[in-house]
């Protein structure tokens, strides 16, 4: 998969010019820069939801349904819970995910279940996180893109929510973009990382 020319110019501002790159299919591709640098922009041109500014060739770039993107703020059933947000990924996806893959096994068992029966809006911001990214891992998609799936979340919930993630790569062989600021967090991980700006 790869991206070729992409420009985008705000006035009098350039975010890219003629950047290209190319994303991997057998590690994280992860997508690093300062605040204002453009990963998000990047991702959503990537997903085909815009800036409608931003112009390049996409490469082997999957359909928009073949596409599974996780916003960093997600505005989701603050009533429903849990167990009933995971009821309706399964019903998307492959729920066969959750019994085949150990690493979806032991995150279900000794995180979800804990929380299994609490709506969604009285979770922090980090367990909602690693709920929906969970969700998110439970689709068949081809394409995965998460923008900053751990900002705000402390450490022991960034470590499941990364192995989430590096399981679609290491496990299933999917393409997952996401962008970070703390690559530290992902040391011990296949990554392949994009620098912007």
């Amino acid at each position: 998969m790869q991206i070729k020319n992409y420009s985008l110019r705000y006035a009098d501002r350039v975010l890219a010019q003629n950047l290209e790159v190319e994303f991997s299919n057998q590690e994280i591709n992860v997508i690093t820069g300062a605040n204002g640098a453009g990963k998000t922009t990047l991702l959503d041109f990537i997903a085909g939801v815009g800036p409608k500014a931003a112009k390049g060739d996409k490469i082997n770039v999957p359909k928009q349904a073949e596409i599974a993107y996780q916003l960093q703020h997600i505005h989701f059933f603050t009533t429903l819970s849990v167990a009933q947000t995971i009821t309706m990924y399964r019903q998307l996806g492959n729920p066969a995910i959750e019994t085949e893959n150990t690493t979806f096994q032991i995150i279900k068992k000794r995180v979800l279940d804990k929380i299994w029966q609490v709506e969604m809006g009285k979770l922090s911001g980090g367990e909602r996180q690693m709920v929906l990214t969970y969700g998110q891992c439970l689709l068949e998609k081809k394409l995965y893109i998460f923008d900053e799936p751990t900002s705000g979340v402390d450490v022991d919930n960034t470590k499941i929510i990364l192995s989430m993630i590096a399981s679609l790569v290491q496990d299933r062989q999917k393409v997952v973009v996401m962008t970070s600021h703390n690559l530290e967090q992902m040391v011990d991980l296949p990554v392949h990382l994009i620098q912007l700006g």
